[in-house]
């Protein structure tokens, strides 16, 4: 078994993606397209997402969601709302996918379903057929998730976690809902991907930063003591 910092590793060369012009980026700032980037492609997939349509997603600002909402939009979704907790990341949100934030900080689920219909009302949208990407995998998350599901919605479950939720199913009926659940990304849609990524309709540079492997314990530790950090990280091999 190769773990996860392993210098090597032998794969199939059916599932390799070959980058024969890396448009100025190095090697290492594309690693993050291997799974940040494409799992919320093939999220979009799984959705069956089409231009037009309406977008909510949960975690917006974080390591996924960044690339999330950049994803929906450069597919054609009309509208996408990002919900999350930092008012400051959410800002930022707006320049990167999201037409329209709402922070969770201090407020009840009741509180955000409430802003979400504000919008649909001042904007004339429809407040059904909603496609809600839940990338955070939180139990909050999750169940914030279900609380916006109405009718013939689609929540695509995309953060993993522990947690469980209670949910009365026979809603899920009643809304000619779906509930779908997605994991990473099949090698085949990495090409599609990373086309996106080097055309620019993802951008990747204000969520990446590339350190020495060297700095392997310091990063860690600073990681996990800041939860969220504002970029990810990509250890290159220094030695």
């Amino acid at each position: 078994m190769y773990g996860g910092f392993a210098s090597h590793i032998v794969v199939p060369t059916i599932d390799l993606c070959l980058v024969q012009d890396k448009k100025g980026y190095a090697l290492e700032q594309l690693a993050v397209v291997a799974d940040a980037v494409t799992t919320p492609y093939q999220a979009s997939k799984r959705a069956d997402l089409q231009p037009g349509d309406n977008v909510i997603i949960i975690g917006a600002t974080g390591g996924v969601g960044v690339y999330m909402a950049q994803t929906v939009k450069a597919l054609g979704a009309k509208t996408v709302i990002g919900i999350a907790r930092n008012p400051e990341k959410l800002k930022r949100a707006l320049d990167y996918g999201c037409d329209y934030v709402i922070s969770t900080l201090d407020k009840t689920n009741k509180d955000v379903v409430g802003e979400w219909r504000t919008i649909c009302k001042s904007n004339g949208l429809a407040n059904t057929g909603w496609k809600i990407f839940e990338v955070t995998g939180s139990k909050a998350g999750q169940e914030l998730a279900l609380d916006l599901l109405s009718f013939v919605g689609k929540l695509i479950l995309v953060g993993f976690g522990m947690a469980k939720s209670e949910y009365m199913f026979s809603k899920l009926m009643a809304f000619d809902a779906e509930i779908i659940g997605t994991w990473g990304c099949l090698p085949e849609y990495y090409p599609i991907v990373l086309d996106m990524v080097l055309s620019k309709k993802i951008q990747i540079d204000p969520f990446v930063e590339v350190r020495p492997m060297s700095t392997i314990a310091a990063t860690f530790d600073e990681i996990h003591k800041a939860g969220s950090p504002a970029k990810r990280v990509v250890l290159k091999p220094d030695f």
